[in-house]
Order: structure tokens, then C-alpha cells, then sequence
């Protein structure tokens, strides 16, 4: 019998339909009584972002031998659990670093080069006003972008922003080989002296609400805030409170906590503040690149060795 894969959220039909020619593959959501049912006989999951796998799932599964995570992250998996129960975990950790690059830069650009469109026909004086408002006092190659987390991600993102003029300030806790004409700094200098923060940082739980309320604190005035890694990296109230505080500073949100966001969420109707429905790796191809996770899985599970494993 081909062996028994549960797959619990959605993935690219041509990445499920090559899974389940070779599996016996069921797509049903972690929440639902198939899932329990099927959890006993299941040798593989495939789960995306709003999956967690803990102990007690790894527990209630004895034949499962295989955890594909469709995406970068990890943190909703139990790697240690995962290792005591000779559970591998794949994943797909550079499938969507050029999409969410572009989503950073895409969004964050017009906040440092704003310009109003024109709505209407307008008269000399019209006209005048509004190029004479859209003067900026700075151009790229005289602003710094701080980089926080310098991986895939935020290493990809400092070099295409040097190439346009940026002076780029990073901050990881790694030694950082290769820089790209990048320069490491602590983050109260960075903070102090950059435009624009970005976070890359990992999931981890010394991570959880790194950006506080003294973290904002030390942002330079009128600085945009960006955060596509975690959403509970960021303290919300903390951040709503600095953009209360400072009117003329901006954030970009793709990630919140929780998420959905609920009528609760401090940051939700501040003018300053996009707030973005988890989308910086919605591209078509990033999708497809997170689907593939499907070939891992299937590969540990005839026996070969998967092209990326998660280690603990």
C-alpha cells in the first residue's frame, strides 16, 4: 500500500496532484475529525503557515516519518519532538526570499520618495503647488536602511538596496561572511541612524516583541518600520504608541498576532500604519517553489535523502 499523507492546507494543485500519484494523499485541516482519524495511520504531513505540530500530534502519530513545512519557517513545528520520534522535517527555506524582497522594497520605496498623483485638471497655480510639494529632501543615495536578521532574506535585500544607492546598516546574531558592501552595526546605531528598519529575523522565542517600546524608542523620527518575519516580533501597543507619538514615522505590516487580526488589534485605522493580510510571498512562483516541499516528502518516504531538512 502507497503510504498514507495528510495534507492540511492548500498548496498549488499541480504540486498535490504529483504527491498524490505516489502517496495515498488526503487534504483535510489539522482542526477536523478526518485528521484525527487519519493521524494514526499517517506516514507523512504537509502543512503550510496556520498548522502547528506539536508534541501531542507527533505523539498521536507512530508511523509518521515525515513533516514537510510548505515555506521558509519552522516555528510551528516541534523539532525537538519531531527528534525524539525519528520524525524528519523538510521545508523549503529560499522558496520565497525574491518575493519578499520585492513586497519590502515595493513598499516601502513610495513611503521614502512620496509623490501625489493628479486627480484633476489643473490650472498653473494647481500645477506648481503640487510639484513644489512633492520636493524630497532626500534621495536614496543619501539614506540608510537598517536590515535586522541578515539570512536569505534580509542579505538579499541589503545588497539590491546598495545597488541603488542605499547605505545599508545590518544586525544578526551570526557571523556574517559575506556583507555585499553591507555594514554591521549594533541596533542602537542602527536605529538611530536609518530611514528604514526592515526585521528578518527567525522564529524563535528570544524574538518574541524584540521591536518594544524601547526598540521604537530609539528609531530615528520619522522613520518607516517594516515587518515581514514574525508578527509577534513586534509589540503592537508598543508600536502604536511610537506612531502616536511620532506622527510622521510610517510602519508596513504583513504579519500580525494573532492573525486574523481582530477588531482588538491596536494598530488597526491608525493613518501611519499599512497593514498588510500575510501576502510579501504571494507570487505565483514563490507559491509554487513552497508547494514543491511535496518532492521531500515523498523522498523520505521511498527511502532517499530530501534536498532540505530542517535541523534542530
Amino acid at each position: 500500500m502507497p503510504p498514507l499523507v495528510i495534507q492540511t492546507e492548500n498548496l498549488p494543485q499541480q504540486c498535490s496532484d504529483w504527491l498524490s500519484r505516489r502517496c495515498d494523499l488526503h487534504v483535510c485541516p489539522a482542526e477536523s475529525l478526518r485528521f484525527k482519524e487519519l493521524l494514526p495511520e499517517a506516514e507523512g504531513l504537509v502543512i503550510r503557515t496556520y498548522t502547528t505540530i506539536d508534541r501531542k500530534v507527533v505523539e498521536a502519530a507512530p508511523k509518521l516519518k515525515v513533516v514537510g513545512r510548505a515555506g521558509a519557517g519552522i516555528d510551528n513545528i516541534d523539532l525537538a519532538a519531531c527528534k525524539v520520534n525519528n520524525v524528519r522535517v523538510v521545508h523549503t527555506p529560499d522558496a520565497n526570499s525574491e518575493a519578499v524582497v520585492e513586497f519590502v522594497l515595493a513598499t516601502m520605496l513610495p513611503k521614502l520618495r512620496p509623490a501625489d498623483t493628479i486627480v484633476a485638471p489643473t490650472d498653473l497655480t494647481q500645477w506648481t503647488k503640487l510639484r513644489d510639494g512633492a520636493m524630497c529632501n532626500s534621495q536614496f543615495n543619501e539614506m540608510n536602511l537598517g536590515i535586522i536578521g541578515f539570512g536569505r532574506i534580509g542579505s538579499r535585500l541589503g545588497r539590491i538596496a546598495r545597488s541603488m544607492g542605499f547605505r545599508v546598516l545590518f544586525h544578526d546574531i551570526r557571523e556574517i561572511e559575506e556583507n555585499h558592501g553591507c555594514e554591521c552595526s549594533d541596533i542602537k546605531t542602527l536605529l538611530e541612524e536609518c530611514h528604514a528598519v526592515s526585521i528578518h529575523v527567525d522564529g524563535r522565542e528570544e524574538n518574541k516583541h524584540m521591536c518594544d517600546a524601547a526598540f521604537f524608542g530609539k528609531m530615528r523620527s520619522g522613520a518607516v518600520f517594516i515587518n515581514t518575519s514574525r508578527g509577534y516580533v513586534a509589540d503592537s501597543t508598543a508600536l502604536a504608541n511610537h506612531l502616536s507619538i511620532d506622527p510622521k514615522a510610517t510602519a508596513v505590516l504583513d504579519v500580525h498576532d494573532p492573525e486574523p487580526i481582530s477588531a482588538e488589534y491596536p494598530l488597526l485605522g491608525l493613518s501611519n500604519v499599512d497593514l498588510y493580510p500575510h501576502v510579501a510571498c504571494k507570487t505565483r512562483r514563490a507559491t509554487e517553489n513552497m508547494g514543491w516541499v511535496v518532492k521531500d516528502v515523498e523522498a523520505v518516504l521511498a527511502g532517499k535523502e530530501p534536498m532540505f531538512e530542517a535541523s534542530v
